[in-house]
C-alpha cells in the first residue's frame, strides 16, 4: 500500500463500531470531519465471540477472537483512513513555502501560498481601510464639537452640569420642566421672558 501523504494535524475519533477522522487547517484550525465507517471487523468479531461461548475456538478462545479481531480492523482502518485522506485533500492545500496543509480560506491561491507566509493584498488593503475608517470616525467625534452641550451646560448657571439630574455648580433641578406662569408654554430654566406670549417668566 502506497504511504499517505496527508497526516498533519488530524484527529482520529474512531470507536468500536467503526472509523471517523477530522482534519484541522494548520493555520486557523477549521476542517472537516470524513463520514463514519462501520466495521465489518465488529461484526465479525461479535460472531466469534457468541460462537466461542459454545466452544473454544481453535483450543485459544478469547485470545484469538482478539487476535482476528486486531489483524481485521488495522486493515479497515488504513483503507478507512486513506479513503478519508483523499477526501480531505479536495478541502485543503499545501503552502510550497512553510509546508502546512491550509483551508481554502487561509490559501493565497495567486501566490500558491498559505496567507501566513503572502498575506492576500485584496484583504489586506481592506482591512487597513477599515481600521483607517474607524479611527477617522473616532478622532471626528473626539473633535467635533459636542451633540449634546445643552445637556451638560446648565442653563441656569452656565457652568458644567456634569450630566445628571441636578447641577453640580449651583444646585438647579435639570430634569424639571418649567412652563410660562401666563400661558404654560415650556420655557427654557434660565428663560427670563416667554417665547409664546412675550410675559416675563418668574423667578
Amino acid at each position: 500500500m502506497a504511504l499517505t501523504e496527508f497526516v498533519r494535524n488530524v484527529q482520529d475519533v474512531s470507536d468500536d463500531g467503526g472509523y471517523k477522522f477530522r482534519f484541522h487547517c494548520d493555520r486557523c484550525g477549521d476542517g472537516v470531519e470524513s463520514q463514519y465507517v462501520s466495521s465489518a471487523a465488529n461484526i465479525l468479531k461479535t460472531g466469534l465471540q457468541v460462537f466461542s461461548m459454545f466452544r473454544m475456538f481453535g483450543g485459544y478462545g478469547r485470545g484469538a477472537v482478539e487476535g482476528i479481531d486486531r489483524g481485521l480492523r488495522g486493515k479497515e482502518r488504513d483503507s478507512a483512513y486513506e479513503h478519508a485522506v483523499n477526501e480531505a485533500k479536495a478541502h485543503f492545500s499545501k503552502c510550497s513555502h512553510c509546508g502546512k496543509w491550509v483551508c481554502v480560506h487561509c490559501f493565497n491561491s495567486t501566490a500558491g501560498l498559505c496567507e501566513g507566509c503572502a498575506p492576500d493584498a485584496h484583504e489586506a488593503a481592506a482591512l487597513r481601510q477599515a481600521q483607517l475608517a474607524a479611527a477617522q470616525r473616532v478622532a471626528a467625534v473626539d473633535q467635533s464639537p459636542s451633540a449634546g452641550v445643552s445637556a451638560v451646560t446648565c442653563p441656569v448657571c452656565s457652568g458644567p452640569s456634569g450630566g445628571g439630574k441636578f447641577c453640580q455648580q449651583c444646585g438647579a433641578n435639570l430634569s424639571a420642566e418649567r412652563r410660562c406662569g401666563s400661558c404654560q408654554a415650556p420655557v427654557l430654566l434660565n428663560a427670563k421672558f416667554c417665547g409664546e406670549c412675550g410675559k416675563a417668566t418668574q423667578a
